[in-house]
């Protein structure tokens, strides 16, 4: 009977004890979800500092995030919300390059497995950063143009087996409104005396082949009958939204044109001593695509 009664008490006891521990748990913010982990593998938004810095032209955007708790865990992926301008945000496309304390950035436009952060149910237009274990995080994040200051975008710290979300600085609308100078600006006679010379200093490349400003000048120059040649006029309408710096407001067109030219090589190695016409297999789509960018660059051309 003795035996009895000491069971009960400790029994009891150790029920005390665990149920003391778990409310202590919740207080912290440290209750265990769907039984997996312990309380120490959880996070908390609280646990960092998140400052952001933007460059003068809105272009660089920096990143710092510190532990605002020494005991704080490692961060594994940081989720910046890009939608914050409608059709005229940010993308991952917009990305010139990405670093996290100096080295090149492991970057996602989608949330991938493991993270559990879900930014799905809010957006679909959103970077993943992965990050290293450290003692704070610099990730600098570089666009292909400027853009005004967000200041609620939604984002998503992964530590632990906790995703938090919050909000933070975060691209907004461009600084400057996209538009595309026609393909005539860059290949015509004129090109070299109207100032598109500055935007062909790295050169043109279409289908894995890079053009000089004199090549596609002779491209253009060519005999391409009545109207143009409609393939070489998706050529020179793909050329004109990437020299402008704009084609991911026309991606999905452009994918198709540059799919087309990187399986027919070399155009400028197309034409003879001579300069005389060549003909390329006529595309349906690859037709559409540049009638579309051509209507693109007609709605939004610089001025």
């Amino acid at each position: 009977m003795k035996k009895m009664i000491f069971l009960t008490i400790l029994a009891l006891g150790l029920y005390s004890c665990s149920s003391e521990d778990v409310a202590t748990d919740a207080i912290n913010g440290n209750e265990l979800a769907k039984g997996k982990g312990n309380s120490n593998s959880g996070s908390n938004l609280g646990d960092y500092n998140v400052d952001v810095q933007v460059n003068a032209d809105g272009s660089l955007w920096t990143y710092t995030i510190t532990r605002a708790n020494n005991k704080a865990k490692n961060l594994s992926h940081f989720i910046i919300d890009l939608g914050n301008c409608g059709d005229e945000s940010a993308s991952f496309v917009n990305i010139i390059y990405a670093t996290v304390n100096g080295a090149p950035a492991n970057l996602s436009p989608s949330e991938g497995a493991g993270t559990g952060c879900d930014p799905q149910a809010i957006t679909t237009n959103f970077v993943k950063v992965n990050f290293e274990a450290a003692s704070s995080w610099v990730l600098v994040i570089k666009f292909d143009r400027g853009y005004y200051e967000y200041t609620n975008a939604a984002t998503w710290l992964k530590a632990g087996t906790s995703c938090n979300q919050g909000v933070s600085i975060a691209p907004g609308c461009p600084r400057e409104e996209y538009c595309s100078f026609s393909q005539g600006f860059f290949f015509a006679n004129g090109s070299f005396n109207n100032g598109a010379s500055a935007s062909w200093v790295d050169g043109l490349t279409i289908g894995g082949v890079t053009y000089t400003q004199a090549e596609g000048n002779q491209i253009w120059n060519i005999d391409r009958g009545p109207g143009g040649n409609v393939m070489l006029n998706a050529f020179f309408q793909l050329g004109a939204v990437r020299l402008s710096g704009v084609e991911a407001a026309v991606q999905s067109h452009a994918d198709v044109i540059e799919a087309y030219f990187a399986a027919k090589g070399n155009v400028f190695n197309h034409l003879n001593a001579g300069g005389t016409a060549f003909t390329l297999n006529y595309d349906a789509a690859v037709f559409a695509a540049g009638s579309a960018i051509g209507s693109y660059i007609d709605a939004n051309h610089c001025n």
